[in-house]
């Protein structure tokens, strides 16, 4: 009987240690759980608070100084594209006073290129080497004429649409662009183009009778 109460409270001794060692083991496990939730939640935060660093990064810089660079790379594509046209006209437009005015269209636009790049380089700007495609539809158009006045007309009513729109672009260009001397080399262009506007519009008015 002795025995037997000796054995009894041995076990219960062993039952109240075992007890104990789950709450502290439950306590722990707690305990790394609790941290690892906390690291992932400061995680999720810092990447959250990158991100947001980041738009607002991009922003700046689109509210300050990119407005010049994104109108330049505009111009440089729009002008190269032109070329690409001008060219086209050139080779097989027939009206001899057509060409004239293409002619001389033609150097106007490499002169404007000339000091787009200048002017880019001065200030670090990176401008694609061709139009990126800005003039193969039209070109494509060009091509489905044959030689004589359809092509000649075709050419024409793109020439005074395409100087309307750049423009419209220069113009509200020059009322947003941040650099002076951006501004400047705008409004040297402008009447340049209104000439152009003006022939090609001339042009047109003497097909169409």
């Amino acid at each position: 009987m002795k025995k037997h109460l000796t054995k009894l409270k041995g076990l219960s001794i062993a039952i109240v240690i075992m007890a104990s060692s789950c709450n502290n083991a439950t306590t722990t496990t707690t305990s790394v759980t609790d941290s690892a939730v906390s690291k992932v939640d400061t995680a999720v935060s810092n990447i959250k608070q990158g991100a947001e660093n980041a738009v607002s990064s991009v922003e700046n810089e689109m509210s300050s100084g990119n407005v010049d660079s994104n109108f330049v790379v505009k111009a440089a594509t729009t002008n190269n594209a032109e070329l690409k046209i001008l060219q086209e006209g050139m080779d097989k437009a027939s009206d001899k006073e057509l060409k004239t005015h293409l002619r001389m269209m033609i150097a106007d636009h490499k002169k404007l290129g000339v000091k787009v790049k200048a002017y880019s380089a001065k200030k670090g700007y990176t401008l694609p080497d061709g139009d990126n495609g800005k003039s193969d539809d039209e070109i494509a158009k060009l091509n489905n004429k044959d030689k004589g006045p359809d092509f000649d007309k075709e050419l024409v009513d793109h020439l005074v649409s395409a100087h309307q729109d750049c423009i419209d672009m220069f113009e509200k260009a020059q009322n947003n662009v941040k650099d002076q001397e951006l501004k400047d080399m705008i409004g040297d262009a402008l009447p340049t183009l209104h000439s152009h506007l003006d022939m090609m519009k001339q042009m047109q008015d003497k097909m169409s009778k």
